[in-house]
């Protein structure tokens, strides 16, 4: 087992090196060619319809799909998740709806009315990423205090947990490596007063392997998503924050590192690959389909059966959809 404290959930599959490899970087296995559950994919517009001939030409046969959507369930973006999730019910998971950005450190009672009402009535399988922490990112717009902060033991989250207690849906929690230090010791008391809760950290892959196999290792109810950043660390605008961050997975060739593969293999019971794909305005579907290759890249690294359970075998079993 690894030693550490740990980091956000969600781990980085795109290695860091260009479109071209060095002469000397030794021959990668054949791509993993089996089928992918996509267990994060967020819509930050209503223009979704390509998702669905990407995803096919991916390989990808289910797709967790959740709007990121500040004003909840009624926006165009909500509304149009929603139908796209009606439509395809062989491919898409439909989760509740993002939160985005909160400013006043709990969960609006809006968002938690919502959120329950849709689980409730069957609409909604899972309940879209929570950002508990996230800090400002160099290509957005800043934040009034350069992060977000919701405060995981507050009202608002105790409310969503125990109206959500008897429906047992995964629920995406988003918290960052930087603030760990910060943050672990409401972070633990959190899942672990919620023991029948499944939690779900994307960005896992943030941190060292010693943080991800920590975190993992303290919550049995806890699963983490890999996922699509290309060296495995955001960009974040304060330089100290982005210290903090742990190294990518891949080295420059992309070759899994022994250190992180030996996570993956043991955590393989309850890892997940997640490609966090979203387009901004005038973003296009189309580049989905190249986080997709490089994930079936770095499964090749992994042992078969390994490559299966993080590939489709634990999202169709969290998420219900064999």
């Amino acid at each position: 087992m690894f030693r550490g404290v740990v980091l956000c959930i969600t781990i980085v599959l795109l290695w860091s090196g260009g479109s071209t490899r060095a002469a000397d970087c030794p021959p990668l296995p054949p791509p993993y060619a089996g089928p992918i559950f996509d267990a994060n994919v967020q819509s930050w517009n209503p223009n979704i319809g390509d998702l669905i001939g990407v995803a096919q030409a991916a390989g990808v046969k289910r797709i967790a799909l959740f709007a990121n959507s500040r004003l909840g369930p009624g926006t165009p973006t909500a509304r149009a998740v929603l139908a796209l999730a009606q439509a395809h019910p062989d491919l898409i998971v439909l989760g509740a709806p993002k939160v985005g950005f909160i400013f006043d450190g709990d969960l609006p009672r809006g968002y938690i009315a919502d959120t329950v009402a849709g689980v409730r009535n069957g609409t909604y399988k899972f309940v879209g990423e929570i950002l508990y922490t996230h800090g400002d990112k160099r290509a957005d717009p800043p934040t009034p205090n350069g992060e977000v902060y919701v405060d995981p033991l507050a009202a608002g989250s105790k409310a969503l947990l125990t109206q959500l207690a008897s429906f047992n849906v995964p629920l995406l929690t988003h918290f960052e490596a930087w603030a760990w230090d910060r943050d672990k010791a409401r972070i633990d008391t959190f899942y672990a007063a919620w023991p029948q809760q499944r939690f779900v950290l994307p960005s896992l892959a943030y941190g060292s392997p010693d943080l991800a196999d920590a975190i993992l290792s303290a919550h049995p109810n806890l699963w983490g998503i890999i996922s699509r950043l290309v060296d495995g660390r955001y960009q974040f605008a304060d330089p100290a924050k982005f210290a903090k961050l742990g190294p990518s997975m891949f080295d420059d060739c992309g070759v899994l590192l022994p250190e992180w593969r030996a996570v993956l293999v043991e955590h393989s019971d309850r890892l997940m690959y997640g490609s966090d794909f979203y387009t901004g305005p005038g973003g296009s579907w189309s580049t989905y389909l190249g986080p997709i290759r490089k994930y079936r890249s770095i499964a090749a690294q992994l042992p078969p059966d390994v490559a299966e359970r993080i590939s489709w075998d634990n999202a169709a079993a969290l998420y219900g959809a064999k």
